[in-house]
Order: C-alpha cells, then structure tokens, then sequence
C-alpha cells in the first residue's frame, strides 16, 4: 500500500483551516458578549436602570435600579422579581449617586435580615 503524500498534506491543511475558523468565530462571540454586556450596562436616556447586583446564589441576586429617577431594591430569582424596599433618604440617595457604576458593599447583618426575607417570602410562595 503506497501512501499519498498529497493527501496527508490536504487532511492538515484542511484541518489548520477549521481551526482558524473556529478560533475566529470564538473571538467574535467573546467580543459580541463583551461588548454587548458593557452597552447594556450603560442605559443612558432609558427609564430603567440597573446600578449595581449583588448574588446571593447562583440564580439569586438583589439589584438596586433607577426607575424614572426613583431608587428601588428588588430581588431577583429565577421564578420571579420582588421589591425589596425603596430607597428614600437623602444621605443613601446622595451615596448612590457618588458611586455610580460601583457594587454595593453588603456587610452582614444586611445580609443575614435580606436571606430570612427571601426565605420567608419562598416559604409563604410554596404554600
């Protein structure tokens, strides 16, 4: 049996070919998210924003968001969306403004009142 050396070098350019490809087409969909995610970020003009999160789990995060200029906490799981609480004082308003674009820091005693909520609230949603 007499090998083809031509085939051989077909098979790999093939296969160099198909690598390039699939390394370009991953570039594209990294860059696609990346700048898709930061665009949906910045919500400039729209009446709904969302200014930090903070995940409590993989499927459960608190969000505080700007709905036309009002600051609001909600809670979100993957079944639903609840209002947590609306942020009224002057001094947290003025906080909020100053970091824009920043996580907010949950210490624990937040932490720990927030989690007993949401566990109350699923437990009040199962029955």
């Amino acid at each position: 049996m007499v090998s083809q050396p031509g085939l051989w070098v077909a098979v790999l350019k093939s296969v160099a070919m198909l690598s390039v490809v699939l390394a370009i087409l991953i570039l594209v969909l990294f860059l696609m998210k990346r700048f898709l995610h930061l665009k949906a970020g910045s919500s400039q003009g729209r009446l709904i924003q969302m200014l930090s999160y903070y995940h409590l789990a993989p499927k459960e995060r608190i969000a505080l968001i700007d709905v036309a200029g009002e600051k609001m906490v909600i809670g979100i799981s993957a079944g639903n969306i609840t209002c947590l609480g609306r942020i009224e004082k002057p001094e947290a308003l003025a906080q909020i403004e100053n970091s824009k674009g920043a996580m907010i820091k949950v210490d624990g005693s937040f932490m720990d009142t927030l989690l007993s909520s949401l566990r109350r609230k699923r437990t009040e949603g199962e029955r």
